[in-house]
């Protein structure tokens, strides 16, 4: 049973109303006396959490229960009698509009390991968030107990924050019985997020580091399980709450001072934590799909290749163009060659073929559903010949287009080497069936094969007609006879013509009712005057080679769809990173916009004491939207949608506007920034503003890994036949074992974890990814403590001619 689903119990209710009065009752112990309005509120994420995991049954109680423990909670903690009754209705409110869009009429709990189930959580986070605004707003317009504009604030963001933080935990997928990661490395994570949480939130803390915790959050998010890091985030979530309203860590620190409200300390909290669930749980959600898509992959490819070496048929599978792309072990058993001798080649040059073989060895069906047969000679490794009944058949996807071809092949020389063609064979032939037929359609001839097959007895077969051995509805259908019309001529019109008509399978009835798939083949027989004086059968049960060739064609369709919904999924999750990190970044940027406005002055003067606050403001809003900058890069290289210029430029001009771009970050440094441009023009073709980043980036990380008093070097020129873009530091050098996954996302070496060094990971696969799109390649020269040398190699574009 799944955790949501143990929670749908009474006495699961019991505890979470006891928890969301201890939460309402810790909530309203820490707001402002002046203020009615709670600046944090987890018992609506409790709230709502109830009614998702709960049936549907029991919403009216539970709602009621709802309003009486909330406004129990106030009123113990001393809150008006009648702002609590409507602030409790709002709660009320809430859970129900919130569970009801998380629910969507399901009568289960939903589960979080979908973007769909995530969407469907923002929705109803921000929907409910709303709801509960509009009752308090409208509670404190009544009463005049606080500003309707900051209680819509404080109401918004910390409800909705409650929600997106505390519902999670409860719907998330169950913990996996084996971690996906080792046990050393979940502690190593937890203790490295407890570590920096009381680092960056300790008391008199004044530094805008509160983006430090964020990396480790999003390193559970892609190595950890889904579950233990959305109770990761609800004990982040508690811990910087609690902190902060003690006074503790950057937002405490202000709000200590008092250059912050205590609402406004709320309210920049949460939204904190908002960002932090944004950033996390997507991601998290994605590479939970993305594991479970791989899992059901590989299960998929198990049952094929099973399906294809339990198979004693000869099985072998081309594309369109007629190259082998995968065999069994029923091949190799037949003629000796092993997989490495057969895939990779085309089906007309296959080593077992006979001398003067051309084309597929069964043909191509010309019908879409069809399927067609023929008997051929194979040559084994060994030199040997043997017989091999052939079957071929399209693989169709879901446009019903082709996509691939199967070929079955069934041994037939043990029956082939029976000696005597007419006496011998019929009394042999005990897997094929042997029937003869006179010129009325009367059976005269009726062999052990097809004794054994249809289990009639043959002196009582005889001069019956050979049509009631035929499916009827199929023999209509395909002789286009109407009842008591002769169809036995229609059937055997190809033989009289040609002499044996095409081999066909057909559906044969036996004696008990059942239906055999036969590949059966008519043949006019004659005498030495070639007087026709009936017809011969030969009919072969390929019941079983039929259903293993539709077992491998569903294993394969199968294989496919799960390939698909992979490519789906990683287009989904790219689309989703671009969409969360552009909404993200207009709001950043008009904070950052509004804030420079108020540092310079342009609408007030500010005060000295608001400075610090506002540069704080500004570093933190630009950190961000560098963040937002960089996923949304990587988005449009994963898309494909950033457009590329490709003008004529000179490559030493790039290094004037990076060092601009960066003479904020040398400001305090002690260190050499030395740049040697060609006096010679380096000409590339490109985009002038993406070649700006790499050096940009590049330079970025030579700041930040080297020590003061070090020295970066830059140097612009051509060097055999190429433009060369070097930078130099002699900062702490990557380890070389590491320096194979520098350029993946997130990478951080082991020297800059344990120096504490910021940064995101995200700056080295930028620069690969441009220098890739440009025809580039990267060298990288580097030692542990050694310094670093990164070397940027473009085409040379050729100077115009006088």
């Amino acid at each position: 049973m799944s955790f949501s689903g143990r929670l749908a119990s009474w006495p699961a209710a019991g505890v979470l109303l006891a928890l969301a009065y201890v939460a309402g009752l810790n909530a309203v112990a820490f707001a402002p006396q002046a203020d009615s309005v709670a600046a944090w509120w987890p018992a609506a994420g409790l709230s709502v959490g109830l009614l998702v995991v709960q049936p549907r049954t029991r919403w009216p109680v539970l709602a009621v229960a709802i309003v009486v423990v909330t406004g129990l909670a106030s009123i113990t903690a001393g809150r008006d009698v009648g702002v609590t009754a409507l602030f409790s209705v709002g709660n009320a409110a809430e859970a129900l509009v919130a569970a009801s869009i998380l629910r969507r009429g399901s009568d289960r709990a939903p589960v979080l390991d979908s973007s769909d189930v995530l969407v469907r959580l923002l929705i109803a986070a921000v929907l409910g968030g709303a709801a509960v605004t509009v009752v308090g707003v409208l509670t404190v317009a009544l009463t005049g107990t606080a500003g309707p504009v900051s209680t819509a604030w404080t109401f918004f963001t910390s409800h909705t924050a409650a929600t997106l933080i505390i519902v999670p935990a409860l719907i998330s997928p169950p913990l996996r019985h084996r971690l996906l990661v080792r046990p050393t490395e979940l502690a190593l994570q937890a203790a490295t997020l407890i570590a920096l949480t009381l680092v960056v939130f300790s008391p008199n803390q004044d530094l805008s580091a509160s983006f430090i915790p964020l990396p480790v959050l999003v390193w559970a998010a892609l190595r950890i399980d889904l579950r233990a890091l959305t109770w990761e985030l609800v004990a982040f979530s508690v811990v910087v709450t609690l902190l902060s309203a003690n006074g503790f860590g950057p937002f405490g620190f202000d709000y200590e001072r008092g250059a912050i409200s205590a609402s406004t300390l709320g309210t920049l909290v949460q939204g904190y934590l908002l960002c932090a669930m944004l950033l996390t749980v997507p991601l998290a959600v994605a590479v939970h799909q993305r594991r479970r898509l791989i899992r059901e992959l590989a299960r998929s490819e198990k049952l094929t290749n099973a399906t294809l070496h339990t198979i004693p048929t000869m099985i072998l599978v081309t594309d369109l163009y007629g190259e082998v792309v995968r065999i069994n072990g029923g091949t190799t058993a037949v003629t000796g060659y092993v997989e490495s001798d057969l895939v990779g080649r085309p089906i007309w040059e296959m080593p077992f073929a006979p001398p003067g073989s051309t084309g597929y060895p069964a043909g191509l069906p010309d019908e879409p559903d069809g399927h067609v047969s023929r008997e051929t000679d194979v040559i084994t490794n060994l030199g040997r010949r043997r017989r091999v009944l052939w079957n071929a058949g399209y693989v169709r996807d879901e446009r019903d287009r082709p996509t691939h071809v199967v070929i079955s092949g069934t041994d037939l020389t043990r029956e082939r080497r029976t000696a005597g063609f007419n006496r011998h064979i019929f009394e042999a032939a005990i897997t094929t069936a042997l029937i003869g037929i006179d010129t009325d359609g009367r059976i005269t001839v009726f062999n052990s094969g097809a004794a054994n097959l249809l289990g009639h007895d043959a002196q009582d077969m005889v001069g019956t007609p050979f049509t009631d051995l035929l499916d009827p509805d199929q023999l209509a259908e395909r002789t286009r006879t109407g009842p008591g019309e002769p169809a036995f001529a229609h059937l055997v019109a190809g033989a009289e013509t040609s002499g044996t008509a095409t081999p066909r399978d057909w559906i044969w009835v036996d004696a008990d009712g059942r239906h055999h798939t036969v590949s059966m083949s008519l043949s006019a027989v004659t005498d030495s005057i070639t007087a026709h004086y009936g017809f011969l059968c030969v009919g072969r049960d390929v019941t079983e080679a039929r259903a293993s060739q539709e077992m491998l064609i569903a294993a394969l369709e199968k294989e496919r769809l799960a390939v698909q919904r992979m490519r789906d999924l990683d287009a989904a999750k790219n689309d989703f990173v671009s969409t969360v990190s552009h909404e993200l970044r207009t709001p950043v940027t008009s904070i950052v916009g509004y804030t420079e406005m108020l540092e310079d002055g342009s609408l007030v003067e500010p005060a000295p004491a608001q400075v610090p606050l506002l540069e704080s403001i500004a570093r933190n809003g630009q950190r961000l939207i560098l963040l937002c900058d960089d996923l949304l890069t990587l988005s449009g290289l994963d898309s494909g949608v950033t457009s590329w210029e490709r003008n004529a430029l000179d490559l030493a001009s790039v290094s004037t506007g990076a060092e601009d771009a960066l003479r904020a970050q040398l400001v305090g440094r002690d260190l050499e920034l030395v740049i040697a441009a060609s006096a010679r023009p380096v000409p590339v073709l490109g985009d002038h503003g993406q070649l700006e980043r790499v050096l940009t980036n590049l330079l970025s990380n030579a700041i930040k890994f080297t020590d003061d008093g070090g020295r970066i070097e830059v140097t612009i020129d051509a060097h055999d036949g190429e433009a060369r873009l070097a930078v130099a530091d002699t900062g702490v050098g990557i380890p070389a074992a590491e320096q194979s996954g520098m350029f993946e996302r997130f990478f951080r070496s082991t020297t800059a974890q344990e120096r504490a060094i910021p940064g995101t990971g995200l700056g080295l696969s930028i620069v690969a990814a441009i220098v890739a799109a440009h025809g580039g390649r990267i060298d990288v020269r580097s030692a542990h403590l050694e310094g670093t040398t990164i070397t940027v190699r473009l085409p040379l574009a050729a100077r115009p001619t006088s």
